[in-house]
């Protein structure tokens, strides 16, 4: 198994807490060369962990404070809980001049939330092997309570590959893959162990840094552009730069909401200026207010009741997603967010006016992203609503994107989307009605992932070809 993108190689660790959190991540790294466990402390002498960390050969101690001995610490995992201990240890190596980072809480979440379960690909992104836009939410938010607990700072990096479209038409899709994979790689190897790096989706990433104030972060910010400028020729994509956004917790917001939008509205004004910059908004300066989501749906629904089709497709999109999800085996909590996704998806054809003149279609789902992406509970749909109309051979828009560069949950979006404008003349659909519609689906070669359409057919296959599954 491999260990997930917080922890570079040749990282040298010692570990606070021998339950089962601890006994998940040895399990894990055990025959991983690239990472030392340097000690474990415990005063438990039956915890779940010890057995295992003898096997290793991994020194125990009775007293964490041990590791205050060992220079050659990279990082502190405390896998307690207990934030009391954390802040005293922190204190202790500040009175020592050490600079040895500490991953507290957050730790404790991933390594037995995550690894402990053995489901840690669930919150990865495939490609890159950064955490996902799900996990970096999970983060976010427990940074933002350590931070108000403990008054630390933290900031957050919003960053966009520039032109990332154009590489993708000029280059093919393979190519687009390597380069968001060596992005991804750059932006990791940039950052602290004890800095989350996730991928937002497409062509975006993001950075939570602890314990980092605003001129802090605008370093790490610029060392992560300067990286990934330097790519460029190696990947034969000259130029390749990022647009980054910067927003500080408390300075710039104490909410997820708030800081998701100071920086991501940061990253935009960047790409306004030119993209392969680093910007931050000033203390007292706002980004321009964004629709409400339950004004949104509002609208929706004003749509729906002069256009029966309008509300019935949200409906029907959403249930069929549902299905697909489940086809595919997917997680709860994944079919859950299909389900809000499918009902939705199409929030950015809402009419609002947008300014003068005609309204692009195309740019539907950019609304819709930016409509949910600073709504609490809605922020796990964004890169389905967002990417809905990526076609799996590149041809679709708004980014261009191909293959796995496009979410799971957005293709399952898609095929929903098109199941229903298939059968939207037929008053219900049994499982027989949806296996013919599939076979339509496979006629336009390169929208939806084969896979997905096989792994739907056969659960298909499985049940009642008279079942009833909707009606209207």
């Amino acid at each position: 198994m491999e260990v997930p993108r917080i922890f570079p190689k040749g990282l040298k660790i010692f570990i606070i807490g021998g339950g089962r959190a601890c006994k998940a991540l040895l399990e894990t790294i055990m025959g991983d060369a690239s990472m030392e466990v340097l000690g474990l402390a415990e005063i438990n002498p039956e915890a779940e962990a010890l057995p295992l960390a003898r096997q290793l050969g991994i020194p125990i101690f009775e007293d964490y404070r041990v590791v205050l001995d060992m220079p050659q610490v990279d990082l502190i995992l405390n896998l307690t809980g207990d934030k009391a201990l954390e802040k005293e240890l922190r204190d202790l190596l500040k009175k020592r001049g050490r600079q040895t980072e500490i991953l507290g809480g957050l730790g404790g979440r991933l390594l037995w939330g995550v690894l402990g379960r053995k489901d840690y690909l669930a919150w990865t992104d495939p490609l890159t092997g950064l955490f996902n836009v799900a996990y970096f939410y999970r983060a976010l938010e427990e940074e933002i309570e350590r931070g108000m607990r403990y008054g630390s700072p933290f900031a957050l990096l919003f960053m966009d590959a520039d032109n990332f479209k154009d590489i993708n038409d000029r280059l093919g899709h393979l190519q687009g893959d390597r380069v968001l994979k060596a992005i991804g790689d750059a932006v990791a190897s940039s950052l602290r162990s004890a800095d989350i790096a996730a991928r937002y989706g497409g062509d975006e990433f993001t950075a939570i840094l602890p314990e980092t104030q605003v001129e802090g972060s605008v370093k790490v910010a610029e060392r992560v552009r300067k990286k990934v400028e330097g790519l460029g020729d190696s990947l034969g994509v000259s130029p390749l730069s990022l647009s980054i956004g910067v927003a500080v917790f408390p300075l710039d917001g104490i909410t997820a909401e708030e800081l998701v939008r100071r920086a991501d509205w940061a990253m935009y004004q960047a790409k306004k200026m030119g993209g392969n910059r680093v910007f931050r908004l000033g203390v007292g300066k706002e980004p321009p207010a964004f629709f409400r989501v339950e004004d949104a749906l509002s609208l929706v629904s004003q749509k729906g009741e002069k256009d029966k089709f309008h509300r019935s497709h949200s409906e029907v999109v959403s249930k069929f997603s549902v299905e697909i999800g489940k086809a595919l085996g997917l997680n709860r909590a994944m079919v859950r967010l299909l389900r809000v996704a499918g009902a939705l998806h199409d929030i950015g054809k809402a009419e609002v006016s947008f300014g003068e003149g005609a309204w692009d279609y195309k740019e539907h789902p950019l609304i819709g992203a930016y409509m949910l992406r600073h709504v609490p509970y809605l922020r796990g749909i964004v890169p389905m609503v967002l990417y809905h109309h990526e076609r799996y051979d590149g041809k679709g828009f708004p980014k261009g994107l191909m293959g796995k560069q496009i979410p799971q949950g957005a293709q399952v979006v898609l095929l929903a989307d098109k199941l229903h404008h298939i059968l939207e003349h037929e008053p219900q659909w049994r499982v027989g009605d949806l296996l013919k519609a599939l076979d339509e689906v496979e006629k336009d070669v390169g929208a939806v992932e084969p896979q997905m359409i096989e792994a739907f057919r056969e659960a298909l296959k499985s049940r009642p070809q008279d079942q009833l599954l909707l009606a209207f």
